[in-house]
């Protein structure tokens, strides 16, 4: 245990330290938020899944001591095996490419360290239990969860965060390799046996099922705060947190009650449903997010506790952790991309909730006349979320979609006291464009782009022949600013946003300028060109909780002022309900050694404008205030961190 426990602690951190290392570092390279995280993800699954299934034929078709001889020879291969830096490119296949020259190799042999070192320690240790290894090693990956974004991050750029994981996991090295040597010297008695036999269909079955429904559970609830309920910085974490508690709980406990899990779990549901109806627009942020947390917390030991109270003798360990990796994966996938695909809005939280109450029933089924009828009931009012959800999603639809960008949809909202007819774009709670039904009115600028706006009065200065780029499509509403022999180059990243702004507004067909629109990443798209000598520079993408951080950077700054007109402009909208990034600008413009600017605007909601926050950062060189002891963000090191309100 004194090897053995430590190995398993450490391999579950460094686990967990590699996902959103890599994933940060590849974001400047291959741009688009949403693509290298999805492509990082189905990595980080697939080799996951790829090093259970070594582990469980390594422990099965070979005696232990030919399993720590094969094994310190995987070890001694992924520690030397060179490792190359990853290089810009365009895909989800080079995201994959990259990555697996990269970290490749020390990932598998991390992915393989939980199930083997269990089976080891059962054979070493018989009368041991070696399922509680796994709860610390969820502990642990809890705990790499909150140090990167919390203390790691704000603290140490990527490469040194590199170089202590690379430190890190040569300690772990040499871990595995005095475990592998302790356990040919012992040689335990354990002959070779078949693959997948001893274990029935059905429990092959559910071993899968479960843990399916907790990750898919995980994500649904992940996508619906961070969406629809509040697209807050960093809320991603929570979830994920009482995911893996989930794990250590069970696991470590010596028996489970799987009547208590499904009558708490049903408790949960209530809770979220409670949320889902009734508090989702009205309620204090911090209130919803602890019922959704509970709610999580809840089905994942209700799922979970069914898995724990399946799992085998120590004997058929390995094979356990790849059926429950394979549903892990298989959730994920499901919630993940497959609803994205099938569903037209955020529908799979409200339908895995109906599925878990209806699962929680069935585990009642046998108690008294009174529980059963009372988890009926609970079950019913679990169900619920899903009709007044679908409601909203269609009230005034006009087009709807999703991709791995988002949910995306156009409302068409009818005239008030207050407001004229209009129609919206949304994107879960963040409004993308607006643009008023009437004709007389239709190239109105709204929301954050009113005359009054920073955007607004730039854009409103005489002369024509203008050359003015724009990161961020929206509904195209700063089209409506455009001259005759002007020149709109908008930059989108999304393609459902280019056709719905197309083809739902009239803002972009409807302009004097000449429009072009320029799908991909920005920051990509103008590193690539040369220099455009924009007027004015628009860079619009810091809403929501998913901030783009690669366009915040010093590099990222070098490349807008490389395609500005000596005297032009760059035009940074901030408005954020969680971020304060005015000093992250500040900071970076005193760093370019540029002026900088904040000005804001009111809105009026019968002008369909919202309130908004510009800075303005000139070509020209000069000084500016900077906010104190702000650091300037680069693409090695920056954390939303300092940044929160």
């Amino acid at each position: 245990m004194l090897l053995i426990g430590p190995a398993v602690v450490l391999g579950a951190f460094l686990l967990f330290l590699v996902q959103p290392l890599e994933g940060k570092r590849l974001l400047p390279l291959f741009g688009g938020s949403g693509a290298v995280w999805s492509a990082c993800l189905l990595f980080f699954q697939s080799v996951l899944l790829v090093g259970y299934l070594y582990s469980h034929a390594l422990t099965r078709r070979l005696r232990p001591a030919h399993q720590a001889s094969v094994h310190a020879v995987t070890v001694l291969a992924c520690l030397l095996a060179p490792r190359f830096a990853a290089s810009s490119g365009g895909g989800s296949a080079s995201v994959l490419a990259a990555l697996a020259i990269s970290v490749g190799l020390p990932y598998f042999l991390l992915s393989t360290t939980s199930p083997l070192l269990q089976h080891w320690y059962s054979l070493l240790h018989p009368l041991g239990k070696p399922y509680r290894l796994s709860a610390w090693g969820n502990a642990a990956c809890a705990l790499a969860l909150v140090s990167f974004p919390f203390l790691l991050e704000p603290r140490f750029g990527l490469r040194q965060l590199s170089a202590l994981w690379n430190w890190i996991f040569y300690v772990q090295c040499a871990l595995l390799l005095a475990c592998a040597a302790w356990l040919w010297r012992q040689n335990p008695n354990e002959p070779p046996r078949g693959l997948v036999s001893g274990t029935p269909l059905s429990t092959r079955l559910s071993w899968i099922l479960w843990p399916a429904l907790g990750s898919a559970f995980l994500m649904a609830t992940t996508t619906h705060l961070c969406q629809v309920v509040a697209p807050a910085p960093l809320l991603w974490v929570v979830p994920m947190l009482m995911y893996l508690l989930s794990f250590v709980v069970v696991f470590a406990a010596d028996t489970i009650h799987i009547h208590r899990a499904a009558r708490r779990a049903l408790l949960g549901l209530l809770a979220m449903t409670a949320s889902v109806l009734y508090l989702d627009l009205q309620a204090v942020f911090a209130a919803k997010v602890a019922l959704y947390a509970c709610g999580l917390l809840l089905v994942c030991l209700f799922c979970h506790g069914e898995l724990a109270a399946l799992k085998p003798e120590p004997g058929r360990i390995t094979s356990y952790w790849t059926h429950v990796a394979a549903g892990g994966a298989l959730g994920s996938l499901a919630a993940g991309s497959l609803s994205a695909a099938v569903l037209p809005g955020y529908f799979e939280l409200p339908l895995l909730m109906a599925a878990a109450s209806g699962l929680c029933v069935w585990r009642l089924w046998r108690e008294s006349r009174w529980v059963r009828q009372a988890a009926a009931m609970a079950a019913i009012l679990s169900a619920t979320p899903a009709l007044a959800i679908v409601q909203g999603h269609y009230a005034g639809l006009v087009e709807a979609g999703r991709n791995f960008y988002g949910s995306l949809r156009v409302l068409d909202a009818p005239a008030t006291a207050v407001q004229a007819a209009q129609r919206k774009m949304l994107n879960g709670m963040v409004t993308h464009g607006l643009q008023f039904r009437d004709a007389s009115t239709a190239q109105t600028p709204t929301t954050y782009y009113s005359p009054s706006s920073a955007a607004g009065l730039l854009l409103s200065r005489p002369g024509d022949g203008r050359r003015v780029g724009i990161i961020g499509l929206g509904a195209g509403t700063l089209a409506a600013y455009g001259r005759d022999r002007d020149r709109f180059e908008f930059y989108e990243l999304n393609p459902m946003v280019i056709s719905m702004a197309k083809r739902d507004f009239t803002f972009l067909s409807a302009s004097k300028a000449a429009i072009s629109v320029i799908e991909g990443d920005a920051r990509l798209s103008l590193a690539a060109m040369a220099p455009a000598n924009y007027d004015v520079l628009v860079v619009d993408a810091f809403s929501g909780d998913s901030i783009p951080a690669h366009l915040l950077t010093r590099e990222a700054f070098a490349i807008y002022l490389r395609h500005l007109r000596p005297g032009g402009t760059l035009a940074l909208h901030i408005s954020n309900q969680y971020l304060e990034l005015a000093p992250a600008i500040r900071a970076l413009a005193a760093d370019a050694g540029r002026p900088c600017m904040q000005i804001r605007s009111n809105g009026d909601p019968a002008r369909g404008t919202l309130a908004a926050i510009w800075m303005l950062v000139d070509q020209r060189p000069g000084t500016t205030q900077t906010a104190p002891g702000f650091p300037v963000w680069t693409d090695d090191w920056n954390s939303l961190l300092p940044a929160l309100k």
